[in-house]
């Protein structure tokens, strides 16, 4: 639970108190290059519309003034409609073409944003992606960037038409009567003036707003993720509870935000809307004295009583781009993230030895590693063990850059791995991880991640050697049988003998293995450790090890306690040297020789 809880801090901490009312806007001209003149184009057909979208207004003032002035007839009314219906279609058609452009430009911004997303989150150290949930990640890249489309697509042309119609009506009601226009815009400031505070006072908590939200999306989804595991332990209502508590937080938010924005919004809702109020008593009082005719007044009531239609159009574009910002700032926030360093250099390499001197590494401020050093010789097999938490695992991740050290260095044929190439260091080194993943895809897919061209014949002998081929060919559809999430449908050990299988075809000259047959059955266990005497042919192998009847034979065994190195040797000079070693083995022979219904035998006997 504290680690949850540092988390959603450290998340919230990521969200400024206020927005960044224009943070869309600069995404926006970073990685909408392709799309600018789309929107160019759209822009310019949006104020085509604008002025179209008046002369049914000016229509029907001219035909008011012939009803006052006794000229009206019905060829007059039949040409102005045809007048106003032709304006009406062809305004409808432009708005219809800048909203089709501008639908197409933030296909094309959302498109290039995800890619940017993708390639500099596959950049970034693994560091960054721990103990961040699944659901604020899908946020993040999913949905967030989704709320730009109604920014681009609908924000771009709609709030062209609201300025454009808005300078357009307030120029043409000052140029009519400058005192009449006044009364008609005297409302609009003091209402602004009021939503502009409204929101002031909500936008301090868009920090928590935003961050309860990536929480709330985060439980959810943990929560059904792991559904199997609340119902065999029948503690749904308990698991329930962190994602209930999610949710009020959230509606807890909202429900205050709402009750700082109502009373000044309201207030705007409603003087917005206000100006006939004003409009008619001046209008009175101006036609009394005589310095205003009844067109004039006409005039202002039929054009200036929806003054403030498109300003809350306007409004309701800015309203949106605030929400819209908050995830653009997270969005930037990623982007703006340190990527891993990566030199792009291709190195020459005498061989491949892998040497780590005075290593130091954890997480976050707690270290794990603590000065440790020895080499895995070049083409040689090299056991990592230790109890459980030693820092097996995480001394193996340290080889591929998963993480970068704090101090000291690793080296592969004595350069540097931090010098090399991200993707030369990725040809030179492959991962088998003991929790291993498969993508929803066919195993054919799964398998070509070792190597993109391979071909079938290539796929079937990497499949052989890995003992893999004998239960594919097995299955329905063969190669190209659909795993599903996570390949599922497969048990533990043929899922690592597909990760093997990937390996070879990597071909890689590095393996690191991160105990390969730890959930393995007896059979799957010997075929796993068949097919990683095939993997390790030729190459250096290190290896995590928690059976430790299957690193008997290793080159060197590196024995860890606590992130520090206890001793290194063979399996039998540590044996006969009686110190942790020694101690592990003992524990692992007299494990194997329980028998849990035995015990329970002997027990009764007792």
């Amino acid at each position: 639970m504290a680690v949850s809880e540092n988390v959603e801090r450290s998340a919230a901490s990521e969200v400024p108190e206020r927005p960044d009312f224009f943070a869309s806007l600069k995404l926006l001209m970073r990685y909408g290059e392709g799309a600018k003149p789309l929107l160019v184009l759209s822009a310019l057909l949006a104020t085509g519309a604008v002025v179209l979208e008046l002369v049914p207004i000016w229509v029907v003032w001219r035909l008011v003034i012939a009803l006052i002035d006794g000229t009206a007839s019905a060829g007059l009314f039949a040409s102005y409609a045809l007048i106003a219906l032709a304006a009406v279609i062809a305004g409808y058609l432009l708005m219809g073409l800048a909203l089709g452009l501008s639908h197409v430009a933030a296909f094309r911004l959302i498109h290039a944003l995800r890619l940017a997303m993708a390639r500099h989150l596959a950049r970034l150290p693994m560091g960054w992606f721990a103990g961040r949930r699944s659901g604020g990640a899908k946020k993040l890249i999913v949905d967030e960037p989704e709320r730009l489309e109604i920014l681009v697509a609908h924000g771009l042309p709609e709030g062209v038409s609201a300025i454009g119609t808005w300078l357009a009506v307030t120029i043409w009601l000052f140029a009519v009567d400058w005192r009449m226009a006044l009364a008609a815009i005297v409302l609009a400031p003091v209402a602004f003036g009021l939503m502009l505070s409204a929101m002031g006072r909500t936008s301090r908590m868009v920090g928590q707003y935003q961050a309860a939200g990536e929480r709330m999306n985060g439980a959810i989804v943990e929560y059904l993720a792991g559904m199997a595991v609340i119902k065999i332990f029948n503690r749904s209502g308990e698991s329930l509870g962190e994602a209930a508590t999610a949710v009020r937080d959230y509606a807890a938010i909202e429900t205050e935000m709402g009750r700082q924005f109502v009373p000044r919004g309201a207030l705007f809702y409603t003087l917005v809307v206000a100006n006939i109020c004003v409009i008619l008593p001046v209008g009175m009082l101006l036609m009394r004295s005589g310095t205003l005719n009844l067109t004039g007044l006409a005039f202002f009531v039929i054009l200036g009583a929806n003054y403030s239609q498109p300003l809350l159009k306007l409004f309701n574009l800015f309203h949106n781009m605030a929400h819209i910002s908050m995830a653009s700032t997270l969005i930037e926030d990623v982007l703006g993230t340190q990527t891993q360093t990566d030199t792009g250099k291709r190195i020459e390499l005498p061989n491949r030895e892998v040497k780590f001197e005075n290593v130091r590494f954890g997480y976050d401020a707690h270290e794990v590693i603590h000065d440790v050093s020895f080499t895995a010789g070049d083409g040689a097999v090299t056991a990592l063990v230790g109890p459980s938490g030693s820092g097996k695992s995480t001394l193996a991740s340290l080889i591929p850059r998963l993480h970068d050290v704090w101090e000291g260095r690793i080296t592969l044929g004595g350069t540097d791995i931090r010098d090399i190439g991200i993707d030369q260091l990725m040809e030179e080194v492959a991962f088998v991880f003991q929790d291993t993943f498969l993508f929803s895809g066919t195993i054919a897919e799964n398998l070509r991640l070792g190597k993109a061209g391979a071909t079938e014949a290539e796929l079937h002998a990497a499949a052989r050697a890995a003992r893999a081929h004998a239960f594919i060919t097995a299955l329905p559809d063969g190669y190209e049988t659909k795993l599903g999430e996570g390949g599922a449908a497969l048990s533990g050990g043929e899922r690592q003998r597909l990760a093997i299988a990937r390996a070879i075809l990597k071909n890689a000259p590095v393996i690191v293995l991160d105990e390969a047959t730890a959930f393995a059955d007896p059979d799957s266990e010997a075929a796993i450790q068949e097919a990683l005497s095939e993997l390790a042919r030729d190459r250096t192998l290190i290896v995590v090890a928690h059976r430790l009847h299957t690193i008997m034979g290793a080159d060197r065994i590196v024995v860890l306690d606590q992130g520090r190195l206890a001793e290194t040797g063979r399996h039998g000079d540590l044996v006969a040297q009686g110190g942790l070693y020694a101690r592990l083995w003992a524990d692992y022979t007299a494990a194997q020789a329980i028998s849990l219904r035995g015990n329970q035998a002997a027990e009764a006997a007792q």
